[in-house]
């Protein structure tokens, strides 16, 4: 195949999945909720959504719930997320420690621990924190379903799509790709991310903001910091320090 043939297959799933997290979103934001109206809100055509939603409910994201009525005069099957068949481990790294959080897809904390972490170099600090990890879901294992994915969040210069750290400010790090070590050790999608720039995400998605495609949260602790949502999206600035 050459390579413009792979680069179009790439865009195809790639929009694929953009159209499945459309609908999904939808669904979390707005159910219960029809076919018909995720269609229209979405745009897509309705087939499309027919095709995605019954994707999802194999997937056991999605259920079927009781019926409504709709303004044609037929009844339409509302549509809700499953909530409770998926977790997913936020973490919380600060200074001298973190809190690990055990979360089901609605954002409903499950199980809640926090772990000395008094090490001093990124090498250290690493295999401390992985470590704390893996003992965190042992703890957990008769409320895990499934564990889909693995977040970090912390304070510093943080690169969110290769979840590389460039800076933080109480150790010194190099480049410090702790996605990837992530990944290997729990073999599960990970994420790193900015701090503050996180809290203003969940305030988007489950929060006070959620209704605003702009807003900006500003945390006072020891320091100041700010997370700006713009037309919906993190705004994160050329060189990830905004």
């Amino acid at each position: 195949m050459t390579p413009g043939g792979q680069a179009q297959i790439g865009n195809v799933d790639l929009v694929k999945q953009l159209n499945s997290a459309a609908v999904y979103r939808l669904i979390d934001q707005h159910g219960p909720i029809s076919r018909i109206q995720i269609a229209e809100q979405s745009q897509l055509a309705p087939a499309s959504v027919t095709k995605i939603t019954r994707q999802l409910i194999e997937r056991g994201l999605i259920k079927e719930v009781d019926q409504q009525a709709s303004t044609g005069g037929r009844r339409a099957i509302s549509i809700v997320t499953e909530t409770r068949h998926f977790h997913a481990i936020g973490v919380r790294l600060g200074r001298h420690d973190a809190t690990l959080t055990l979360y089901d897809l609605s954002s409903k904390a499950i199980a809640e621990e926090h772990y000395a972490l008094p090490e001093r170099t990124q090498e250290t600090l690493e295999h401390a924190l992985l470590n704390a990890i893996e003992l965190f879901i042992e703890s957990c294992q008769r409320k895990i379903r499934e564990l889909i994915a693995i977040s970090v969040i912390l304070p510093g210069l943080v690169d969110p799509e290769s979840g590389v750290i460039r800076y933080m400010p109480h150790i010194q790090v190099e480049n410090w790709a702790l996605v990837e070590a992530l990944e290997k050790r729990f073999k599960l999608t990970c994420f790193v991310g900015h701090d503050i720039r996180s809290l203003a995400l969940a305030e988007h998605y489950f929060g006070a903001s959620q209704d605003c495609e702009d807003s900006i949260l500003v945390r006072v602790h020891r320091g100041t910091g700010a997370g700006i949502i713009s037309s919906g999206r993190t705004f994160i600035g050329r060189n990830g320090n905004v």
